[in-house]
């Protein structure tokens, strides 16, 4: 009997805790594309590109490797997808996925989403878990074109949790041949467009019974390591890739303080040295999210063990 008392009230804490949701909401949006990625070579050491013919000088071996991925996580309710290439240049295209309850009404397309488009999702409306990716071409050659897409997103609620991700894996193994040269320059191009950023409502920023956490992070990389001797290349006077991250705070004012966009925006890496051998091209990319919302630790603690205690003064007076 005494038991059976306390678990009901402790039942009744746990009631009114989920009755007190209220309306808000909580996004998070992660999208990178790359079009027309490309080498550059630089043959006499002005690092300025030479109008040259890369596959005069660069050779794609067998053995690279090309493969997209995407996973979504919904309430603990997850998906996922891989798309895997034994080719360092076939087309890779992870499958579209979406869960949650507002996914029937998003009017989501397989790699239909994009910045140009002006039809990411990146809203705080819907229960939704959005992941996609694919990628096409070659950079060593006509140019590649890759995107990854991440998008979560919590209407409202007091025990939500929505996260996704997705990701370009691209390993390309390559001959240097310089004939009369005894070394280069190479650089990386594209154009990118992108979209990060994440958001809590002021409603739910200014709740002190509520929790909420906003994250997207978008990154691309490029690496080139000798075959030869295991040493990584080093870029020079540029970079070796982007990220762009945006975090909303749960604080008053806070919720929405940045949002990271870009459309044809000019990526050019740093300068690579290379003399004639085998190399290692790896080329990745990937973008994630997370969104929570969920009561606030001290005041579901405190409201539970308040109303134990009044389950325990009622239990002693009828004991009286």
């Amino acid at each position: 009997m005494k038991f059976a008392t306390t678990i009901k009230y402790a039942a009744i804490a746990g009631a009114l805790v989920t009755a007190s949701n209220a309306t808000a909401g909580v996004s998070a949006t992660a999208y990178l594309e790359l079009n027309d990625l490309v080498v550059q070579i630089d043959t006499d050491g002005d690092l300025v590109p030479d109008p040259v013919n890369p596959l005069d000088f660069i050779t794609i071996l067998p053995g690279g490797s090309r493969s997209t991925s995407t996973f979504a996580d919904n309430n603990g309710i997850s998906d996922s997808d891989l798309d895997s290439k034994s080719s360092a240049t076939a087309d890779s295209d992870a499958g579209l996925l979406c869960l949650g309850a507002s996914c029937g009404v998003l009017g989501l397309s397989d790699n239909g989403q994009t910045v140009d488009g002006g039809n990411l999702v990146a809203s705080d409306a819907f229960y939704y878990s959005v992941a996609d990716a694919q990628v096409t071409g070659s950079a060593i050659g006509t140019g590649a074109t890759g995107f990854t897409y991440a998008d979560a997103g919590i209407a409202a609620g007091n025990d939500e949790s929505a996260g996704a991700n997705s990701n370009i894996a691209n390993d390309i193994l390559t001959t240097f041949t310089l004939d009369m040269l005894t070394d280069i320059n190479v650089r990386f191009s594209a154009l990118m467009d992108y979209l990060v950023d994440a958001f809590i409502s002021p409603d739910i920023a200014n709740d002190s019974l509520r929790a909420a956490t906003s994250t997207a992070k978008a990154t691309f990389g490029i690496e080139l390591v000798s075959f030869d001797t295991g040493t990584t290349v080093s870029l020079n006077d540029g970079p070796s890739g982007v990220t762009f991250n945006d975090i909303a705070i749960d604080q008053p004012g806070l919720g929405d303080l940045i949002v990271r966009s870009g459309n044809d925006v000019d990526f050019t890496s740093g300068w690579a040295n290379v003399s004639e051998g085998t190399y290692q091209l790896t080329i990745s990319q990937t973008s994630t999210v997370q969104s929570t919302l969920v009561p606030a630790p001290t005041t579901l603690a405190m409201a539970a063990f308040g109303l134990l205690g009044l389950g325990l003064t009622a239990r002693r007076r009828k004991q009286k």
